[in-house]
């Protein structure tokens, strides 16, 4: 029996078995179409680029370090072309169905990684996240999805969309699973202490809505965890759109810079949306660049010194909402996205590690929340969340919010 093209694609490897036993063994994974595989070609999410590439030399170390502890590869997966894009569609091999709502996009651009594991084919899986990537999948899906510090794993032998952001990051469906597989990726066990203090800014009060944060409110109070206020991003003069803007920049100038070329010669292969965003990114001058490089600087260090002073970790909403519908217009998705980015571009710009955790049970649909900590800090996420979810089916109560 065939495998589902829009999850799975068509060059292989179909498999490739375990080099050793280890931590991972009788465990199973899948890769993004962005890791390279040595004999095979890395195909991006699109034919054309599949067509005009050599097979790969070497194997991504990521997937090297996952065979050596015992983990069986099940697949390679569908990217949105390019991985330019966060809602998991692609016109050239389909659209993977969310296995928890079928009516709305899986996310992207590692839906196959996030619908592969989320339909239980495989026990974890590897994507990338650059805008959200990870994140965002993992949330319509009902999986907790890792972002990494930048730079934490080893993006060797992996398509590059923009240096300043792109990560490697984390599927799976518990968290126990999601931390022996990132222990491999960084070939270090990832002890972590529990944070009693989550810190909530008011820019995102509004995008988490009622029952999210009701929800967090009784997490928080059955654990002993404090739930703290604040309105860090405005007091130093960032709004949302305006981080999504600077984060576009930065990437739509990279993505040119890089891949400007092929794209003059392959560009009318893709997706008319994802099209527009390069001709966009055309026009960004190597002055805009810089002056947002500038910016992203600056708030990087304003947010690491927050986290810092804070003692703690940060909370906001993954995403605006749960999964938007298949027939959402695509001038709604195109303005859903630009929020979407404003939230997604904090961990981004300033390179920080974020951890969704999925709810269940929300009327709007899949999706949660996330934890944003300091650098290297994903050992304290993992065991925050941890605590938090122990929480899940506790009885609805009151919850004190403080103010900073």
């Amino acid at each position: 029996m065939s495998k589902d093209a829009r999850v799975y694609c068509a060059q292989g490897p179909e498999f490739i078995n375990p080099t050793a036993e280890g931590t991972l063994s009788n465990t199973s994974f899948v890769f993004k179409d962005l890791f390279d595989v040595g004999g095979y070609v890395t195909g991006a999410g699109n034919p054309t680029w599949l067509a005009t590439h050599q097979p790969a030399e070497k194997t991504s170390p990521l997937i090297v370090a996952l065979l050596a502890q015992g983990a069986k590869c099940v697949g390679r997966v569908q990217t949105d072309e390019l991985a330019y894009s966060l809602n998991g569609q692609n016109i050239h091999y389909g659209t993977p169905q969310n296995p928890l709502a079928p009516e709305c996009i899986p996310g992207g651009s590692s839906s196959g990684s996030a619908v592969a594991v989320a339909r239980g084919d495989a026990d974890f899986a590897i994507g990338t996240d650059t805008g959200g990537s990870v994140r965002v999948p993992a949330s319509y899906c009902g999986l907790f999805g890792l972002r990494p510090t930048l730079h934490k794993l080893d993006l060797s032998h992996c398509f590059e969309l923009a240096g300043s952001f792109d990560t490697a990051g984390v599927f799976a469906k518990t968290l126990p699973m999601l931390n022996q597989a990132f222990a491999t990726l960084c070939a270090a066990p990832q002890p972590g202490q529990i944070q009693s203090r989550l810190f909530l800014d008011d820019a995102f009060s509004a995008l988490l809505g009622k029952a999210r944060l009701e929800r967090l409110q009784i997490w928080c109070q059955t654990v002993g965890v404090s739930l703290i206020r604040g309105d860090v991003l405005a007091k130093n003069g960032w709004q949302l759109d305006a981080l999504s803007e600077l984060f576009r920049t930065i990437q739509g100038f990279e993505i040119i810079r890089l891949h400007g070329e092929w794209l003059s010669q392959h560009g009318d292969s893709l997706d008319p949306a994802i099209a527009a965003r390069v001709e966009w990114s055309r026009q960004i001058t190597p002055e805009q660049y810089q002056a947002a490089q500038a910016e992203q600087a600056k708030f990087a260090e304003q947010i690491h010194r927050a986290i810092a002073s804070f003692d703690g970790v940060w909370v906001l909403p993954t995403t605006p909402s749960g999964p938007p519908r298949l027939d959402m217009p695509a001038d709604e998705l195109a303005i859903y996205r630009s929020q979407l980015m404003g939230m997604t571009s904090v961990a981004g710009l300033s390179g920080l590690p974020q951890l969704h955790i999925p709810m269940t049970g929300l009327e709007e649909g899949p999706c949660g929340i996330s934890l944003i900590g300091a650098a290297q800090s994903e050992g304290d996420l993992i065991a925050s969340a941890m605590a938090l979810t122990q929480s899940q089916s506790s009885k609805q109560s009151n919850a004190c919010v403080s103010e900073q």
